[in-house]
């Protein structure tokens, strides 16, 4: 059966390339002489690494090394876009604008009357509203649009429009993210599957891709979560978090991964990995799928060997259910 566009455009089922519009998209611009230097201060990667045609992929942490935000950071000549997570923008611009500054100090009350003192030379708007970003999950054959077949991570084709498409590490899918100016035409549309919010969800826990809501949260690490090469831990920068990222990364026996899960019947969230009696972690998304019921977890080493038994619980009304699984390398499908 093919696929039938919005539009009426009919494609073959799989075989084209996908097509996703983010919602909420956030997009910041970030200026002044130390914007490198305060996200090099804030996040895991290199951001020095930055050039016109090369982008940067990396994490915004707390100080238990968690994950705030995933970061894409484009150089657009004096300024940096940084595009975060779907639903992340109000939130990753209100923390970015807090730690330009250094807070009062002191506890006395005449401390709250001191001038706060800059840190960092730098300026953050939120562009949001200016911008708009999709993905585009590879299929068979060239991109559509006349873009170019991804590339090497964070590789950046620019277009005259405005408009940038920027090669995507696999935990996003391994495709292209494509950010537009709001109201420009985007081009790439005519030969892809346009999928909506359900038909999304499906398609990224088939890929194993991170969800914002799901995987991409103050729950987890990025190494649990497998963005390892997103930390740099040989950069200067102390960016919040190091020290716990490094001795997590030292154990590599203990510890937690994401992995997939493959379901004997379909079951509903929130839900928990256990083998035997001993619960080993959380189930982060799960959905039904052509090939059945799929999932997504976190779960403790060296349970996430590819092949483990597991079992998976969740709750019906006022039972617990079990349901058998079993581990999954990524991706599903």
């Amino acid at each position: 059966m093919p696929w039938t566009l919005r539009w009426g455009v009919e494609v073959e089922a799989t075989m084209e390339w996908m097509y996703y519009r983010y919602p909420q998209a956030g997009t910041l611009r970030l200026g002044g002489k130390d914007r490198k230097v305060f996200l090099q201060q804030l996040t895991t990667n290199d951001i020095e690494a930055l050039s016109p045609d090369q982008a940067v992929f990396t994490v915004l942490t707390n100080a238990a090394g968690r994950v705030l935000d995933w970061l894409l950071v484009l150089e657009e000549g004096e300024y940096l876009l940084v595009l975060t997570l779907p639903g992340r923008g109000e939130t990753t611009f209100a923390y970015l604008q807090s730690q330009r500054e250094e807070p009062p100090l002191g506890t006395v009350p005449l401390a709250s009357l001191r001038r706060v003192t800059p840190r960092f030379q730098v300026e953050v708007r939120d562009e949001s509203r200016l911008w708009d970003q999709a993905v585009l999950l590879p299929g068979e054959g060239p991109p559509p649009g006349g873009l170019d077949a991804p590339q090497h991570v964070g590789h950046v084709q620019r277009f005259a429009n405005g408009s940038a498409a920027v090669s995507l590490p696999q935990a996003l899918g391994g495709g292209l993210l494509v950010l537009t100016p709001r109201g420009v035409t985007v081009m790439v549309v005519a030969r892809a599957v346009l999928l909506d919010t359900q038909a999304f969800d499906v398609e990224r826990v088939r890929r194993g891709i991170l969800g914002p809501e799901t995987e991409l949260t103050a729950e987890f690490s990025p190494l649990e979560l497998g963005l390892k090469d997103f930390v740099a831990f040989d950069k200067d920068a102390a960016f919040p978090g190091r020290a716990v990222l490094a001795t997590e990364a030292r154990q590599t026996e203990r510890g937690r991964q994401l992995v997939g899960l493959r379901l004997h019947a379909p079951i509903t969230l929130p839900a928990s990995v256990r083998m035997g009696e001993t619960q080993i972690g959380p189930v982060t998304s799960a959905v039904t799928t052509p090939e059945g019921p799929l999932a997504l977890a976190v779960v403790r080493r060296p349970y996430h060997q590819p092949g483990t038994q597991v079992s998976v619980h969740y709750a019906e009304g006022e039972h617990e259910r079990t349901v058998p699984a079993e581990v999954s390398a990524l991706p599903l499908a």
